[in-house]
């Protein structure tokens, strides 16, 4: 190559050729995945030209540090010393898609891949002239991809929109909020001696609250899935890596086949992306946007970077990359709604998912500075945990509770500004809001940390609000145990005045007099979260029932685990080798057994 400003553009011009190539390609190898393979690749549509434009600034980066060391070393500058860096880049980053290959095979496989175009090189180098035409028409066909996938997307909402039917007459917009992660234990709303919770406080006094909340399972996907479909875990197909199929119809579905327009602005975009099925339904869903942290990880080579543990220790910087504030959460919905020429003249219904209670805990402007910033933690593309909770002092878990409640505050507060913005916009007195949790949270308590693997109250009992002007009682607390399985049935009843094809009960039987007494079911599958237990493939189902006072869990293995919550609310004293228990633990043993 030659030595002068003409042979470092075209450098540079084949370095971001390579880029483009590059990112191209691994947008391909996704599609394989996702659409040959069926596994979720956790990247949204945009990838198509994301993964394009990421590499293309990578790689151009390298090509800028090529030529600062081609000051010293010129060979470095050769057009096959250029193509090989770039082969061996992209092939590295191909080959980082597919995590059964292990590094040092990704690292010889792309190696030999350079070798081999090095050679080709040799061969037949490739002139200025043909770099520069081939720039250029990457270049279009990549905008050409952003484009296509910007413009479907637009358009497929806006067919959507016209194809509403008519909405009935004064119809109440309904607005479900879920606050990810977020027990109810640690909300002031519920006793908890920190300030946590004051602006929902405040609209509680304006609704119903549910003070023994039950999800159906200890996770994201399967309780949400419950929520839109009014059926229990065991009754779906929504399971760890597997999405909510389309089997039963959802509240999005049904909402919408009667005219509301429905949206939902999600944070955890882990399991409630699209790709896990609860998009169905909404004419507008927001989960992977178009932004700069986006983009940076459309790349694998830059996820690759930073998602390191050693390097994220050594910074002392274990946030999520991607992670969506409350804050910012609030602005998306609340600007789809000034945005959307029909969201004054029907009613909407908006589901959002808050995610900043969700571990790593670090609201906004907090400082990453605690021990645990060191502490190893794995980063996947959407999330991070700290490894090996069970080791922490208790100085540490106290440390990070503190850090949770931090968190949900943060989030409480931000609340308070989104129910403020709709007042001022009077939006408020004909509007239904449900805010609620998928699951909570578990620090220590029978050994555990996190969630998903267990059924005890820290996991399953979840805030519950329900408020809605002239249509539920004001300042209400309900004591006794319910489902969020009822969501659906609740907000059909309350906004169509009609049953709910949905299945559940209302659960405005607490408030017009016709209450009963119910069981309510939990259930979550250990088998893909205990590999080393059970075989691939495999169902390891625990089934939890709470019948008040009682509380009874049933292993895989067929153990049990019975707990009065009236006297035990920490289900610190399993009742089950009492005598006195056996009828009630035979009662509740046939339970999940019967069709609900």
């Amino acid at each position: 190559m030659k030595n002068d400003a003409s042979g470092a553009v075209t450098l540079l011009r084949l370095a971001a050729w390579c880029g483009m190539l590059a990112g191209l390609g691994e947008a391909l190898l996704l599609g394989v995945q996702k659409f040959i393979f069926h596994r979720a690749i956790f990247l949204g549509p945009r990838v198509i030209w994301m993964a394009a434009a990421a590499d293309l600034l990578l790689f151009f980066a390298l090509g800028l540090m090529q030529l600062a060391l081609a000051l010293r070393w010129r060979q470095v500058r050769t057009v096959r010393c250029t193509v090989m860096l770039y082969v061996f880049t992209a092939a590295f980053g191909w080959l980082l898609i597919f995590p059964r290959i292990q590094w040092y095979a990704s690292l010889l496989l792309a190696g030999g891949m350079a070798v081999q175009a090095g050679r080709m090189m040799a061969r037949t180098p490739l002139q200025p002239a043909f770099i520069s035409r081939a720039v250029k028409l990457t270049a279009a066909l990549i905008l050409l991809l952003c484009a296509g996938v910007e413009g479907s997307l637009w358009w497929g909402e806006q067919r959507a929109v016209s194809a509403l039917p008519a909405a009935p007459t004064e119809a109440p917009n309904v607005l479900l909020i879920v606050m990810d992660t977020v027990r109810a234990q640690n909300l002031s709303l519920y006793g908890y001696a920190q300030p946590t919770s004051p602006q929902l406080e405040r609209l509680a006094r304006s609704g119903v609250q549910f003070d023994q909340a039950v999800a159906t399972a200890p996770w994201t996907l399967p309780s949400h899935a419950s929520m839109f479909t009014g059926r229990y875990p065991q009754e779906l197909s929504a399971d760890f890596l597997k999405p909510l199929d389309a089997t039963y119809p959802t509240l999005a579905e049904t909402l919408r086949a009667r005219g509301w327009l429905t949206a939902g602005f999600v944070a955890n975009t882990y399991y409630c992306g699209y790709e896990h099925g609860l998009a169905r339904g909404f004419v507008h869903y927001e989960d992977y946007r178009a932004s700069l942290t986006e983009l940076l990880i459309s790349s694998s080579l830059l996820r690759a970077v930073t998602h390191n543990a050693p390097l994220r220790r050594m910074l002392g910087n274990q946030q999520v990359l991607t992670r969506r504030t409350a804050a910012e959460l609030n602005n998306d919905f609340l600007s789809w709604l000034a945005r959307t020429p029909d969201a004054p003249r029907r009613p909407f219904f908006a589901f959002l998912n808050y995610y900043d209670a969700h571990e790593p805990y670090l609201p906004p402007g907090a400082k990453d500075d605690s021990p645990l910033s060191r502490w190893p933690h794995e980063h996947t593309l959407r999330t991070a945990r700290l490894l090996n909770r069970e080791r922490l002092s208790e100085r540490d878990n106290q440390a990070e509770i503190a850090a949770y409640d931090r968190a949900i505050a943060y989030l409480d507060h931000q609340l308070g500004r989104l129910f403020d913005e709709l007042a001022r916009r009077d939006l408020l007195r004909r509007t239904l809001v449900i805010i609620t949790s998928d699951h909570g949270e578990a620090f220590g308590e029978h050994g555990h940390y996190g969630h998903a693997d267990n059924l005890y109250l820290p996991l399953l009992r979840v805030p519950l609000l329900v408020i809605a002007p002239g249509r539920v009682p004001a300042g209400l607390r309900v004591n006794a145990p319910v489902t969020l399985r009822d969501l659906p049935a609740t907000i059909l009843e309350l906004v169509t005045h009609s049953s709910s094809p949905l299945p559940g009960q209302s659960l405005a039987r607490f408030w017009n007099g016709s209450a009963s007494d119910s069981a309510i079911l939990s259930a979550v599958n250990l088998a893909p979260i205990r590999p080393g237990l059970y075989p691939e493939g495999s169902t390891a189902e625990m089934r939890s029932v709470v019948q008040w006072p009682y509380h009874y869990i049933k292993a895989p293995d067929d153990s049990e685990e019975l707990y009065d919550l009236r006297q035990d609310p920490d289900e610190n004293h399993d009742l089950t080798e009492q005598d006195e228990y056996e009828e009630v633990i035979e009662q509740l043993r046939r339970i999940p057994d019967q069709p609900h």
